[in-house]
């Protein structure tokens, strides 16, 4: 017995010494994939980089060293959006801020992103660290593998872009931007070239699932370019893409113009079988629907330098091409030349295009549109967002001369790099290849609609999150495509201070969840076809309540088609919402419907419209495997009797709406008998709420809690702003326990916010029948008042007949759904007639009571016509115990009492 400690320690020693041993043997692992990228990325052959990386990170993710490579690598990728980028480098910038050039590359990552601010603080902030160097500190860190070598000119550069980028975004061209995915893959896909009849979109690829050979390019590990083509189809759209087998070789071949023949296509073409060597310019003929074999371009454009695009005029005299040369006119890195045909055929010596075009940083991918009057091309300087822009330029094609020059909106230039821009003859479409976040991967083929609005608004969102007891905590804020179910954007920010700035293109419904430890969730729903200008800027800042009994929550993005639930676009915010629910399993939650103003509807009508969208909330609710035992069962819905804005705002429509509450666990809403509506106590509790009204209020609440028929009246003005006090009163009585059925609201105009009690009135009004066309104002349908015998006699029956109801229920006999179907198939068959429906109590109880009671009898029978055309043919009212056809005091006679009646009208 005295030998198992011994035996215990000696197993630990091993244990620990196996883990040990294991450690050693993971980080020794790391640190040979550390040596490995740290080579690839001297020699920038990231895609290698990439792969030790991704490996690395699955055995070491919190290693800054290995995020950081990582972070280069999927940025300098040609098949990665470069933006992926950015998760690597915060994970980085977490464990340390000045980790080399960290604040470089979540400057470069936000500018992308276009969220100029963030990405100009952390320029900023490179740019303090990068002056603060000696010397010998700035060469012993371009030592480190993956440096920039960047200047403090090129820093100043960066920043000057984010602080104009910002208003550039605020100015978009309100165009259709489509992603021409047909023609696009994972890997990068440029140059597109349409011919001038429009019937046919040349473009250059790196796809391999169509081309001739498979070979991958040993300095990229990428395919090496092919020339593709599409052909329209006859009902306009671009047919599938096929390989340009005529002219294709084993090497790289790009499609950079066609003559407007369509005869004579020009390619860059680079010498030898690698993307490091520079390339030249070629030129193919088609000769009798013969393509010949690629030759250098018989015009005097080829040099010693690289070539890499042209772009020849209608006429075929003029060529406008792009070269590195060096000499005399040379205005800096890639410029811009122009070359003209003589009047003896020849062509004349190439001239730099000059400083109108040219800058001191790279011009590229001109284009001279058919109509020989304008030229577009790309550039990296002059008032470029970040990385090259499209230009346009008048331009006399004989003389030289230039008009102003014209920066591209957006959605045509980014902050990306945005390329080989070509318009149709007609002016109808563009097309250009980019690097998007919304992309396939790395160069995409984008094609802009001139003609067409696009639905799609840039949207500028600043976004704050406070809490309700001004604590700071993490929240997460998604933004969520209401119709692809995505999650576009998502952040943790911090409550109080923090701060959301993004910038996203959003079309129709998007919603906005946020979620934080302790708090309440909150859902919102921006709705972007209902704003006109195709720039939206929001300024949102966000309470949360902390969780509590009786608080409650709006959920705007449930959505329905004609009151069944849209599952396709309510499961984001039904999951969000259930996944809460999951970390409280000790509460109910009760599920509310709300309808937005309908002067087409009864107030009664849009009660039931609203009950049946809570039933199927709850039932989807189940189904996503929610616990029964988590839900308040019960179909509660209130119409417009609650909203959140008034009937002109412009967010009206978010009054069609669910909600959730927070109930006790086996929580049950009932009106009880038994309530004392005579007491005289009141409850002294302080409540912190308008100071000014707080005895008052504090006062109602005790009168209310002790008589379940007395109900708080709240007048406001019925501006926005009264409206918004008035449920701010509401507010503070939900969140001490008191049932919506005991509050409403009053519009009074000129009225300061007043409250006072009475004893419940239902909203609904005995004469609540609205003309189903508003076009009549309200007149009756006319029809014929005459009866025929069976109506007659059908009529007489239902109208004799009585609904029975068990004591102090509003539930009836499922026995007497063949008396009400019958009532529906006549109302079915005659739709001028209306059905009023009476509810009866005995006399048992406050009278007050009664008449709640008989109304709610009366509701639960009318219900079951909810559905037929024209609901408003349905009123209810109830006589409480005031009209009884047998004495109270027996059983059976209160029984006879609890019951229903029918009266037919013609409307």
């Amino acid at each position: 017995m005295k030998n198992y400690p011994i035996i215990n320690l000696i197993f630990l020693l091993l244990l620990c010494y196996n883990v040990s041993a294991q450690n050693k043997q993971t980080t020794g692992k790391v640190k040979k994939q550390l040596k490995e990228a740290e080579t690839y990325l001297k020699l920038e052959e990231y895609h290698f980089v990439e792969e030790e990386m991704m490996d690395a990170v699955k055995i070491a993710p919190s290693d800054s060293l290995c995020q950081y490579y990582l972070g280069i690598a999927v940025f300098n990728s040609p098949t990665k959006n470069r933006v992926d980028a950015l998760s690597h480098f915060e994970l980085t910038y977490e464990k340390d801020n000045n980790f080399r050039q960290i604040n470089y590359w979540l400057g470069k990552n936000y500018q992308l992103l276009h969220e100029f601010k963030k990405a100009e603080a952390f320029y900023e902030k490179e740019k303090a660290l990068f002056t603060s160097l000696s010397e010998d500190q700035l060469k012993e860190k371009k030592k480190f593998p993956g440096y920039v070598d960047y200047s403090i000119a090129e820093l100043d550069r960066y920043i000057d872009q984010c602080k104009r980028g910002y208003s550039f975004m605020a100015e978009v061209d309100d165009k259709l931007l489509l992603n021409l995915s047909l023609a696009n893959t994972y890997l990068p896909d440029i140059t597109p070239i349409i011919t001038v009849d429009g019937q046919r979109l040349y473009f250059t690829s790196h796809r391999q699932d169509i081309s001739s050979h498979h070979e991958l390019d040993p300095h990229d590990q990428l395919p090496y370019q092919d020339v593709f083509y599409m052909d329209r189809r006859e009902d306009g759209f671009w047919g599938t893409p096929k390989e340009f087998k005529e002219i294709n070789t084993d090497e790289h071949d790009a499609a950079i113009a066609l003559s407007s023949d369509g005869k004579q296509l020009f390619l860059y073409r680079s010498v030898g079988a690698s993307t490091n060597n520079p390339g030249d310019i070629y030129e193919v003929h088609n000769n009798n629907g013969t393509w010949t074999e690629p030759q250098p371009v018989s015009a005097p454009i080829n040099s010693g330098a690289m070539e890499t695009h042209m772009s020849m005029s209608s006429d075929g005299n003029v060529i406008i091409f792009t070269s590195n040369r060096e000499g005399e006119g040379s205005q800096g890195m890639q410029d811009l030349y122009i070359i003209r045909k003589l009047p003896n055929g020849e062509w004349a010596m190439p001239q730099n295009m000059g400083n109108k075009i040219n800058t001191s940083l790279n011009e590229e991918s001109p284009y001279i549109h058919p109509n020989g009057k304008t030229l577009y091309f790309s550039s990296q300087g002059h008032n470029s967002i970040g990385g090259y822009d499209v230009f346009r330029v008048d331009i006399d094609l004989k003389s030289g001369t230039l008009g102003e020059l014209e920066q591209l909106k957006y959605p045509v230039n980014s902050a990306s790099d945005d390329l080989f821009y070509v318009m149709s003859s007609d002016g109808s479409e563009s097309y250009f290849s980019s690097v998007r976040e919304e992309g396939m991967g790395g160069y995409d083929i984008y094609c802009v609609k001139n003609n067409e609005h696009n639905r799609r608004k840039v949207l500028f969102l600043t976004t704050q999150v406070n809490t309700s007891d001004h604590r700071k905590v993490k929240a997460t804020v998604k933004l969520i495509n209401i119709k692809t179910q995505e999650v576009e954007k998502e952040e943790v920010i911090l409550s109080q201070d923090g701060k959301i700035e993004w910038m996203h293109r959003c079309a129709g419904d998007y919603g906005i969840e946020i979620t934080a430890e302790d708090y309440m969730f909150k859902s919102d729903r921006i709705d972007f076809d209902t704003f006109k200008e195709p720039t939206v800027t929001l300024d949102i800042t966000y309470d949360l309540q902390r969780f509590d009994l009786n608080k409650s929550e709006p959920l705007f993005n449930v959505y329905f088609d004609d009151s069944e639930i849209n599952m396709s676009t309510s499961r984001s915010e039904l999951n969000a919402f259930k996944e809460f629910t999951d970390k409280y399993p000790d509460y109910s939650f009760e599920i509310v419907g709300h309808s937005d103003f309908d002067d087409s509807k009864s107030k009664l009508v849009q009660e039931f419209e609203s009950k049946t969208k809570t039933m199927e909330t709850l039932e989807a609710l189940s189904t996503l495997g929610m616990s029964s035992e988590n839900l308040v069962s019960e179909n509660i819905g209130y119409g417009s009797k609650f909203p959140l804005y008034i009937a002109s705002s412009f967010t009206h429509w978010k009054n069609n709406r669910m909600e959730y509450i927070i109930r006790p666990k086996g929580y049950k809403k009932i009106v009880s008998r038994a309530s004392d509506c005579s007491a005289v106590s009141y409850d002294q509790a302080s409540y912190d709420f308008v100071n000014d009204h707080e005895s008052v209020l504090a006062s109602l609440l005790s009168e209310l809690k002790q008589c379940a028929y007395l109900e708080l009246v709240v007048t406001h003005d019925g501006t926005q702003d009264g409206l918004d006090r008035a449920n701010e009163i509401l507010k503070y009585f939900e969140d001490n326990g008191i049932n919506r059925e005991q509050l409403s609201t009053k519009i009074k105009v000129g009225s300061n916010a007043t409250v006072n009690l009475r004893y419940i009135q239902d909203q609904v009004a005995e004469d609540g029948y609205v003309n189903y066309d508003p076009n009549h104002d309200n007149e009756e349908v006319a029809s014929a008042t005459t009866k025929s015998t069976e109506d007659l006699a059908f009529e007489s029956r239902i109208e004799n007949l009585t609904i029975q109801f068990p004591f102090g229920s509003e539930s009836f006999d499922a026995k007497e759904n063949e008396i009400l179907k019958e009532i529906k198939d006549y109302l079915i068959l005659n739709s001028n007639k209306s059905l009023q429906i009476t509810g009866h109590t005995d006399s048992t109880g406050p009278e007050v009571y009664n008449d709640y009671l008989g109304l709610q009898r009366a509701k639960s029978i009318a219900f079951f016509f909810k559905d037929i055309e024209n609901p408003n043919r349905i009123t209810v009212k109830s006589k409480g115990e005031m009209e009884p056809i047998a004495s109270n005091a027996t059983r059976e006679g209160r029984y006879e009492n609890r019951r229903i009646q029918f009266k037919f009208n013609v409307k």
